[in-house]
């Protein structure tokens, strides 16, 4: 059995790896934000159809992958009878994935603002609701996040089908 000092030392060193990991996330995300710009890619600008739909394809792969880790996820979450540090790094990993799941949906929704009128309007709305949704959910607490997941997760999954089904 560890001691109280052991313990901490463990708590501790998790949550300085915790914080360690968002940091490079942050930077990874504002590396390939410069990168992209310097390429001549600037999400915020209009893009030729090709590389919109090309760029949509490939991001709902990854937000679907993300969500799909998401659902299977929570199941751990909702079983609350792990120690404590485990159930703080079960939910720091579900937040960094909603925080990427929500840099992916704005990311889409600029590409279907690129496609459109090509694209529905619904579907361009839709990418900005769900983004909304998911903005809403990492900044909620952790009794609302874990009752308004499963609902959040299933209409972002719905909005990747429906974009795979315009694009």
């Amino acid at each position: 059995m560890m001691s109280n000092a052991d313990s901490a030392s463990t708590v501790a060193s998790v949550l300085q790896s915790m914080t360690l990991l968002a940091t490079l996330s942050t930077a990874e995300n504002v590396r390939s934000s410069v990168a992209q710009r310097r390429a001549g890619l600037d999400p915020s600008a209009q893009e030729p159809p090709g590389r919109a739909s090309a760029s949509l394809r490939t991001t709902g792969r990854e937000l679907m992958d993300l969500l799909m880790q998401v659902v299977l996820g929570h199941m751990h979450l909702v079983e609350q009878d792990e120690r404590p540090i485990a159930v703080a790094v079960r939910h720091f990993d579900l937040l960094m994935k909603l925080r990427r799941s929500e840099r992916l949906l704005h990311n889409m929704h600029q590409r279907l603002l690129s496609l459109y009128p090509d694209v529905s309007e619904s579907l361009v709305e839709e990418a900005r609701a769900v983004h909304g949704e998911i903005e809403r959910l990492i900044e909620a607490d952790e009794e609302d996040l874990l009752a308004n997941l499963d609902t959040a997760a299933e209409r972002a999954i719905s909005f990747v089908v429906w974009a795979r089904h315009e694009v």
